[in-house]
């Protein structure tokens, strides 16, 4: 009997709806392997709108997948790509489509997935409803990336890599972007700035960052402050070490830009952060999912990288690094493998933030600050990852 090719629909819940756009939005090839993860025998002798009733059967019945692993001659491309697909899933469900491998289970980088209808050019030729908008360039495709805006609700904004050539992934852009289509999706419109410098006098540069002993200091409140180091500040939360704006200040006025990375934040916390002067905020907010920071945390680690190749010095302030990997634990919770009491993904997390704290030639150093409170001396993995192997901070 012959399958049947068409499907519909009706009274799908939100979640369940989005599901299904998510689905829909992706390619035959992650359609056949996101159809042989469901348990689908023969993906590949079927059309396109199978694989999709397919999948969506399975979600909608709400049976407990275990995922079969995937057929071998797949190249790691479409695995990892596949991986993220069921991560989002799984977040839009609250059901655990993880695969179960440990090669796969454990990475702690899982590929964002954005999904965009289609670009009206009728829509966005009336430049409807424009927006300010900041964020770090993320991959999308070959010819798109996407930014998740800073400014507001984390709203993606869609970005043609053609109408910006100048752009690359990991750059910190500001400007604005305007409706795109129908479903009120926006689309990048103008950019005003590069990596924190006007538009029209920014110049890109690889720069080949060669790692020494940090040497170069920074005088403030008459103590000689080491840059390309890691420190601990006795506080709970930035916001209430008194003198923590000069600080900022201070390292701005020598060219420093400053880049936080706060967790758990409350909306009246919002102002006061802001207030601070950071030149860049990468808040997760308290009600994020656990998928949704630790995709946070590995475009932050990435992003700082980035900057890093183009030649700028950073200070990086972190806070409650606790609360950031009990994230990880939960967004890997299959992951059985642990170290001083969190999963291996949350101690490799925090090692890579960790470490990018490096001193360099050329005067260029990235810095690290991170609060410390004695309740976290509870936590193993504070000690040994973080408090440990940082400098004592005592302005």
């Amino acid at each position: 009997m012959e399958k049947k090719t068409e499907y519909d629909y009706k009274n799908l819940t939100k979640s369940q709806q989005n599901c299904l756009s998510l689905i829909e939005s992706l390619g035959i090839y992650e359609l056949r392997a996101l159809a042989r993860v469901f348990g689908d025998n023969a993906p590949t002798t079927i059309k396109r709108n199978e694989h999709i009733a397919f999948v969506m059967n399975k979600i909608l019945s709400g049976e407990d997948i275990k995922p079969i692993p995937l057929r071998q001659g797949r190249p790691y491309k479409e695995l990892s790509n596949i991986e993220g697909i069921l991560t989002e899933l799984s977040h839009l469900t609250g059901k655990d489509y993880s695969l179960t491998q440990t090669n796969v289970s454990s990475q702690t980088h899982i590929n964002k997935v954005v999904h965009f209808k289609q670009v009206d050019n009728e829509i966005y030729s009336k430049k409807i409803n424009p927006i300010k908008v900041c964020g770090v360039l993320c991959e999308k495709s070959e010819k798109e990336m996407f930014l998740v805006n800073q400014n507001g609700a984390k709203k993606s904004v869609l970005v043609k890599k053609d109408d910006f050539p100048s752009l690359d992934t990991y750059d910190f852009i500001t400007g604005t972007a305007v409706v795109m289509n129908s479903n009120k999706e926006y689309i990048l419109d103008t950019v005003e700035t590069i990596n924190f410098q006007n538009l029209k006098t920014y110049q890109r540069k690889k720069v080949e960052f060669e790692q020494i002993i940090p040497e170069k200091t920074l005088e403030y409140d008459g103590k000689s402050f080491l840059l390309g180091t890691r420190y601990v500040l006795k506080t709970p939360k930035f916001t209430e070490y008194q003198g923590i704006k000069n600080l900022i200040k201070k390292f701005k006025e020598n060219g420093i830009v400053t880049i936080a990375l706060i967790p758990n934040v409350m909306p009246e916390d919002e102002i006061l952060l802001q207030g601070l002067g950071f030149d860049n905020l990468f808040k997760i907010l308290y009600e994020d999912s656990a998928f949704s920071v630790n995709e946070t945390l590995n475009i932050f680690i990435e992003h700082i990288k980035h900057l890093q190749e183009v030649g700028l010095s950073l200070v990086i302030f972190v806070e409650d690094v606790v609360s950031l990997a009990n994230y990880i634990d939960f967004a890997f919770k299959n992951n059985t493998k642990s170290t001083v009491g969190h999963t291996e993904a949350a101690s490799n997390i925090i090692k890579k933030i960790f470490m990018l704290a490096k001193a360099g030639k050329n005067n260029q150093n990235i810095t690290l600050i991170t609060t410390f409170d004695d309740i976290d001396t509870i936590d193993s993995l504070y000690l040994s990852d973080v408090y440990k192997i940082c400098k004592k901070l005592n302005f």
